[in-house]
């Protein structure tokens, strides 16, 4: 067959390679008549393509590779395959640090998340579109001969205490309704489970749009879900096809309201069943990537860049722990490349982590000796941080004198101790939207800070109750989902030493309630309003609750608790 070039439109697609497809999706390109070839790597950390093609006997029009979430593996030789390449990231909630990377290796990525594609894109990514996760088409089961009023299938562990309160939360709420929880089941035990449940409550991780979603509603459960704005309201139809909660008093409320209504949830579930059936199955998705093949351009890199970009991303799928190679390879094939700023970071970051102390100290001489990448904000973090983790002040201060330079502000006052340049940088990297590695597992003891956060985190970590740097911190996440059990932590010390202050009982209050503990919130809201009263501040009180409550059940439920 003769092919067009990328960029042309490629109207005929015939042959397809999915690289770790998921069935349904396999299944949906076969009966629309395309010829697939699957590519299952297992538990392989590397990827020959090109080979892997060959000894198929596959020339294929499009190549998908799907990421999987137990083992990831780094595709190579993308650069070689005379056809459209698309990368799905399936979780870039919690990986976009290493998966825009990765795109610079394909001509297009997809992402389940749409609020993900701008740090996508920051990372790297050149083209980035939206491509959610789907449902199946499934029976319709009457909800009154379902047996279980609620169900959650899900994973609970001490990494999560929000999701066991929320646990915690429902047993206490039903009583003596029929709750199902599962954590370990087949695919297909839990879709029946589904099917033989009425109500699902939702929770993410970091206020992602989840698989639980599509699957509850394939199954016509009504399914309430945190409030996650437009994206999600962009898929399912709050209030008719499926309902939000913005935190427990509200999944309170709601739940009660529902249990009580079984017309109401029979309707509700019905409706999410037939939105999925018209727009959230397999086929719909496989069409999707067919369009977006269609118009995609050339976007992967290729020739010496293609090197340079597979050996960042092998280096930063390490450090984040989700490709088994060594690191020595990493930096010898790192050491191989040009000297780019990007390059020059990353070996830093990798000699730091590897615990190769003389080698990152002769790394970081001959940068700052050299005056090499002066104006890279990626250099002058990493030089900072490893000067500060050899005791190398005047290394650390050098650091950081060159991005002052080059910020186009007039200058700090100069940094005296770690601490100051730590705060420094946090700031620095605040105004550059570098708050936060989101998925990352940062450890200071390893890893050098690479956002706002880790350099906070850095900091207490010396001093662990540094009210400045705490609250700092709380200001970095307060508005962002899934950081409210962390920060539960650092303001139980904020309010320890400061037990006047009703400012930081209402949000403790408020990520208390948004974690599932009922009861500690609302008695922390109690504690706040007394404190406001106290202070003769009862007008501020209740201009900023509102602010944070838009449907009202907060204060409605304030003005009938009693401790």
């Amino acid at each position: 067959m003769e092919k067009k070039d990328i960029g042309c439109g490629m109207p005929d697609i015939l042959s397809i390679c999915l690289i770790d497809p998921q069935p349904l999706i396999m299944a949906a390109f076969r009966s629309m008549g395309h010829q697939v070839f699957p590519l299952i790597t297992g538990e392989k950390p590397f990827l020959d393509l090109p080979s892997a093609l060959a000894k198929a006997g596959c020339v294929p029009d499009m190549v998908i590779q799907t990421e999987t979430l137990a083992h990831r593996t780094l595709v190579m030789g993308l650069s070689e395959v005379d056809c459209p390449t698309l990368f799905w990231a399936m979780d870039p909630h919690l990986n976009a640090h290493w998966h825009g990377l990765y795109a610079r290796l394909f001509d297009l990525t997809c992402s389940t998340q749409r609020g993900s594609i701008p740090e996508l894109r920051r990372w790297g990514a050149p083209d980035v579109r939206w491509l959610p996760m789907f449902g199946r088409p499934e029976s319709w089961v009457e909800t009154a001969d379902r047996k279980y009023d609620l169900a959650f299938v899900g994973r609970v562990s001490s990494h999560r205490p929000a999701r066991q309160w929320m646990l915690d939360f429902l047993r206490k709420k039903v009583d003596g309704s029929q709750l199902a929880v599962e954590h370990s089941l087949s695919y297909e035990a839990m879709m029946a489970l589904y099917r033989d449940s009425r109500i699902t409550p939702n929770e993410s991780i970091l206020g992602e749009v989840n698989f639980r979603l599509f699957e509850a509603t394939s199954c016509g459960c009504l399914v309430l879900s945190q409030d996650l704005g437009d994206e999600q309201e962009a898929l399912f139809e709050p209030g008719r096809e499926f309902d939000t909660y913005e935190n427990a008093v509200e999944l309170d409320e709601k739940l009660s309201l529902y249990m009580k209504n079984s017309r109401l949830v029979r309707t509700m579930g019905r409706a999410a069943r037939e939105r999925v059936l018209a727009e959230h199955l397999p086929i719909h998705r496989a069409q999707r990537l067919l369009d977006f093949a269609g118009d995609c351009v050339r976007n992967r890199v290729t020739g010496t860049k293609a090197e340079e970009w597979e050996g960042l991303v092998r280096a930063a799928m390490w450090e984040a722990g989700v490709l088994e190679t060594s690191p020595m390879d990493v930096l010898a094939r790192l050491s191989k490349l040009e000297p780019e700023a990007d390059v020059a970071a990353t070996i830093v970051r990798m000699l730091a982590v590897s615990g190769l102390t003389s080698a990152l100290e002769a790394n970081i001489r001959a940068i700052l000796g050299s005056r090499l990448h002066g104006d890279s904000l990626d250099v002058n973090l990493v030089g900072t941080m490893a000067a500060l983790r050899l005791d190398q002040w005047d290394m650390a201060k050098a650091f950081w004198y060159r991005q002052s330079q080059i910020s186009g502000r007039p200058p700090a006052a100069p940094p005296q101790t770690p601490l100051d340049i730590l705060t420094l940088w946090a700031k620095e990297l605040k105004r550059h939207g570098r708050v936060v590695r989101v998925g990352f597992s940062f450890d200071p003891r390893y890893n050098l800070p690479f956002s706002a956060v880790e350099c906070l985190m850095t900091l207490l970590r010396e001093e662990p109750e540094h009210l400045p740097t705490l609250k700092f911190l709380d200001s970095l996440l307060r508005s962002m989902t899934g950081f409210e059990q962390l920060r539960v932590g650092f303001l139980s010390i904020i309010t320890l030493h400061e037990r006047n202050d009703w400012r930081a009982a209402q949000e403790i209050a408020l990520a208390d309630l948004k974690s599932y503990r009922l009861e500690s919130g609302l008695e922390e809201l109690c504690l706040a309003q007394d404190l406001a009263a106290r202070k003769g501040e009862m007008e501020r009180f209740d201009k900023a609750l509102s602010a944070r409550d838009r449907s009202g059940a907060l204060g409605r439920r304030l003005a009938t608790f009693s401790r």
